[in-house]
């Protein structure tokens, strides 16, 4: 299978993150919630095969189909784990909606990759919980098809509507 052309959200993450309707003792062990927590986004090839309606326990960095192997990295300014989302925003830009967006992410320095279909949005701050999974996955993004670089800047431009928007 291939990355393809579509983004969704995981939708165990919000199953896991609100408790499953269960207690407080049965969230992600770290998670403080996204604005607070570290949340990161690593690239990924096209030999991955996103699936919105995965298990908890595949949606996580380096498991199921995020493994290191099917990663895009750069020695030194696109490293293994990816790159960390800075100015982290949650809004609710229309009534029953909820969004979440950031700055766009840029490889620090000059950057050489090539292949990068899509990425996956991960808290890193999770350290086990609801299924035990660590480095839980949020959603994924796909490019559209290849995109590479050699020697220049890697950024991820986060669509206007945000990384991730839900309507309630």
């Amino acid at each position: 299978m291939a990355f393809g052309s579509s983004s969704a959200i995981f939708r165990a993450w919000p199953l896991a993150i609100f408790g499953q309707g269960q207690t407080a003792a049965v969230l992600p062990a770290g998670y403080a919630g996204l604005g607070a927590d570290t949340v990161k986004v690593a690239l990924f090839n096209n030999t991955v095969t996103p699936d919105k309606d995965a298990a908890l326990t595949s949606t996580g960095y380096n498991t199921g189909t995020w493994t290191t192997g099917n990663e895009v990295t750069d020695a030194t300014n696109w490293t293994a784990t990816g790159r960390t989302l800075a100015s982290k925003t949650l809004t609710n830009p229309a009534t029953g909606v909820f969004m979440f967006d950031a700055a766009d992410t840029a490889g620090g320095g000059n950057v050489t990759l090539s292949n990068a279909y899509g990425c996956l949005v991960y808290d890193d701050t999770i350290t086990a919980g609801t299924g035990g999974i660590a480095d839980q996955g949020v959603c994924f993004n796909s490019f559209g098809g290849a995109q590479s670089v050699t020697a220049g800047t890697f950024t991820i431009v986060w669509a206007a509507n945000g990384i991730l928007r839900i309507t309630v």
